[in-house]
């Protein structure tokens, strides 16, 4: 984090002033990640941040000396000389609208890469299907022949190669995109056209306009063009100087399993490139180890008579020659195709198309459009796409364990099949949940775990059935049937993507106060902020205080004590973590948690991380709306004025004489019951002398009648029926009802207390 003059990013204090320093946002994107760690591994201090980062990639990030951060505050940008933003970041990105406000300069990746190929001989892989294919088997011969080049790719191999090499070769090999306009920016030494077809309606209103893009970029390509054997050339290209054309045949004996009618293209594409780069040896030979390109035509499963795999296909013609070429090496198989759409204005302008391919298979199976960030578009949606089949009815599946189960009873065990999930979506998450049910032999938990391993980092602790009543201060409950202790955010979004694909509810826990753990235990994922990266307290300028959500309250209070930070001593006398409290506005000593809040970061109901001030919050007594139907994960903390630090301890030390004089030590959950209105519920227990009352192990405190505590042995039973007991003797005699503060997980209150009372 950042104070004031000093750059403090975890525990690095960088003041280097004249070196360049990148952040990247969205650096988990395919096209930015390996543009990152390329520059990263070229000398450039490169930072990155993405809400969506996949443990894959977060992995090669690292390990190519990019610093990660989960997030970015807009204060912090100035330390910053470049912003570079993946195509997918809207305009309105906090990030971006600071530096704007700011001065700090940005671009987009294409750009980025533009600008880093710039007085490199760039051979530009270019075209509507195969870029990534491509440019993977470039990079796959180059390894094999010894060749030193530059490459990124803009996927990640099936086997343990990078998508991406630093070298000081004056030769550089790049995919070149053009769906966000940035291929204007290239001006490539060789340009290697695949293919053309129509597509990114949202950029292009017409084939004509997209075919005058690429025809500019041949145009500013400086030596050679290569183009299939018997590629048309349409009239947009008739004034291109014949001399730079060079036709390279495309049968050059490719055979493999990973070869369909556009993979042989592909390997002649790249072979051409090889010998444009007087790579003489090259020759098909070198793609014998060729692993393939993760998502396309990546196997999943062989299990028995099923064979399952997954295909990153997203136009309809990339769809037919994939089932093409299925329904051709694989006689004899019920080929099962599950596609997802991916865009509603592409699904809008090719859902005929994509009717007629998807029906080479057997049986089609469709999923919810994948948006990426588009609104809802009529004629777009999954419904008008299921209209124009003009066979069979293609079946659509909700994407979460209820459709995989119901694409799991639709297969014939008696007979051969093939399943192929088909998108440039979402639908690897659906294909993964797919695979581990039946691994899992449709076991939840088992298929929860399996999942999982593969999706989050090695120390993100993965368990079933885990006693919970030692992780609560009560010290009673039953267990959780799924609980995690993710590392970082990467882990939790794996995690939250877990627990929407299985249907799972979630709960954060902290450090167990104000908490009643059911003896049946939960149900759902119990999620704990246990591990050092949500435990960071860091200070900021002008008397803030940065928490992550599994902070003690304690340390926070201590930090700001050292700082000479007044106003967050009552903090001493709440035994919990900053998560929790924000979620209750917890408060003592008269104070409460949003007294001190400047903003909140949280992921809200919709999965969307948020970054809101105070303002944006509806917040009162014990609960605060928006952060209770999501997960805060930090917050900022102002300080309300400044003080010597002996004055603050004077008084933290005071609140804490208090709480231990006026609390009790045994095991508890804190305050049972909210203050009614008017009143106090330790009051109206002292008065109507219930302290000492008892059911089993559980007893109300001698010390404070607000708490329950825990005699030993205690169980939540025992808990709800004293509590039980003390709402009806005090109505009975006064009036008032007393409603719990504490949360109860795994029961809700109202049935908890209806079946107590035999209701």
């Amino acid at each position: 984090m950042f104070s004031g003059t000093n750059v403090w990013f975890n525990g690095i204090n960088d003041m280097s002033g004249g070196s360049d320093r990148i952040l990247f946002i969205g650096v988990g994107g395919m096209g930015m990640a390996p543009l990152a760690c390329w520059m990263a591994q070229s000398g450039q201090i490169v930072y990155g941040v993405d809400d969506h980062l996949r443990q894959s990639i977060r992995s090669q990030l690292i390990d190519a000396g990019v610093e990660l951060r989960d997030f970015v505050l807009a204060e912090q940008l100035s330390f910053f000389t470049l912003v570079v933003y993946s195509s997918a970041i809207q305009s309105d990105h906090p990030i971006l609208l600071a530096a704007g406000q700011q001065g700090v300069p940005t671009c987009r990746r294409g750009e980025m890469l533009a600008q880093v190929t710039q007085g490199k001989k760039l051979i530009a892989i270019v075209g509507s299907h195969g870029k990534t294919t491509t440019s993977g088997m470039i990079a796959h011969m180059l390894q094999v022949y010894d060749m030193a080049a530059n490459y990124i790719v803009g996927g990640l191999f099936n086997d343990s190669k990078l998508p991406y090499k630093y070298s000081e070769s004056e030769w550089f090999v790049a995919e070149v995109d053009e769906s966000d306009g940035t291929i204007d920016h290239f001006k490539p030494e060789v340009t290697v056209v695949l293919n053309l077809d129509w597509d990114h309606a949202d950029r292009y209103s017409s084939w004509d306009e997209l075919a005058a893009t690429f025809h500019q970029l041949i145009e500013r390509t400086q030596a050679k063009v290569l183009i299939p054997a018997g590629y048309g050339i349409s009239q947009h290209f008739n004034s291109i100087d014949t001399q730079k054309i060079v036709r390279y045949s495309t049968d050059v004996g490719f055979e493999s399993t990973y070869a369909s009618g556009f993979n042989q293209a592909n390997a002649a594409a790249a072979l051409a490139a090889l010998n444009v780069m007087q790579a003489a040896c090259a020759d098909v030979s070198g793609l014998d180890h060729f692993a393939g390109m993760a998502r396309r035509q990546s196997p999943l499963l062989q299990a028995g008579q099923l064979t399952v795999i997954e295909d990153y296909a997203h136009h309809p013609t990339e769809i037919h020659s994939l089932l093409s070429y299925l329904r051709h090496s694989n006689p004899g198989k019920r080929l099962i195709a599950v596609f997802q759409p991916h865009r509603y204005t592409r699904t809008k302008q090719f859902k005929t198309e994509f009717a007629a391919s998807l029906q080479l298979a057997d049986e089609v199976f469709l999923l919810p459009v994948y948006a990426a960030f588009e609104p809802e578009l009529a004629g777009g949606r999954l419904i008008e796409l299921s209209q124009s089949f003009s066979g069979v009815a293609p079946q659509c599946l909700e994407l979460n364990l209820t459709g995989a189960s119901q694409l799991f009873d639709s297969l014939d065990p008696t007979q051969p099949q093939l399943v192929v999930f088909i998108g440039a979506g979402n639908i690897d998450g659906f294909a993964a949940l797919f695979t581990a049910w039946i691994q899992s032999e449709q076991n939840s938990q088992v298929a929860w775990l399996k999942l999982l391993q593969s999706r989050t980092s090695s120390d993100c602790k993965l368990k079933l059935d885990e006693p919970l009543a030692n992780k609560t201060t009560l010290r009673v409950g039953g267990n959780a049937r799924y609980y995690s202790e993710p590392s970082n955010l990467t882990d939790l979004r794996a995690l939250l993507l877990s627990a929407k694909l299985f249907g799972i509810q979630t709960f954060c826990l902290g450090r167990g106060s104000n908490l009643l753990v059911s003896d049946q235990g939960y149900d759902g994922l119990v999620i704990r902020f246990s591990a050092a990266d949500w435990r960071r307290v860091e200070s900021l300028s002008e008397q803030r205080i940065w928490v992550g959500a599994g902070a003690r309250l304690k340390e926070v209070c201590a930090l700001a004590a050292r700082n000479g930070m007044a106003g967050f001593e009552f903090l001493e006398g709440i035994p919990g973590a900053l998560g929790g409290a924000l979620r209750m506005n917890a408060g003592a000593m008269g104070s409460w948690m949003f007294d001190v809040v400047e903003s909140v970061q949280f992921i809200d109901s919709d999965g969307r991380f948020q970054h809101w001030s105070k303002e944006d919050f509806h917040f009162g007594y014990r609960k605060v709306e928006e952060i209770s139907r999501g997960i805060a994960v930090a917050a900022i903390l102002r300080a309300a004025q400044t003080d010597c630090e002996t004055d603050i301890r004077q008084r933290m030390d005071s609140y804490s004489s208090s709480r231990k004089e006026s609390q009790p030590r045994a095991p508890s959950a804190g305050c049972i019951f909210k203050n009614p209105a008017g009143n106090f519920a330790g009051k109206l227990i002292d008065q109507y002398q219930l302290k000492g009352l008892r059911v089993g192990q559980a007893e109300v405190s001698g010390v404070h009648g607000n708490f329950i505590i825990n005699q030993g042995g205690a169980t939540s039973a025992e808990v709800i029926a004293l509590i039980q007991k003390i709402q009806n003797i005090i109505k009975l005699k006064s009036g008032y009802e007393l409603e719990p503060e504490v949360l109860l997980l795994g029961e809700s209150w109202d049935l908890a207390l209806r079946a107590e009372s035999g209701c």
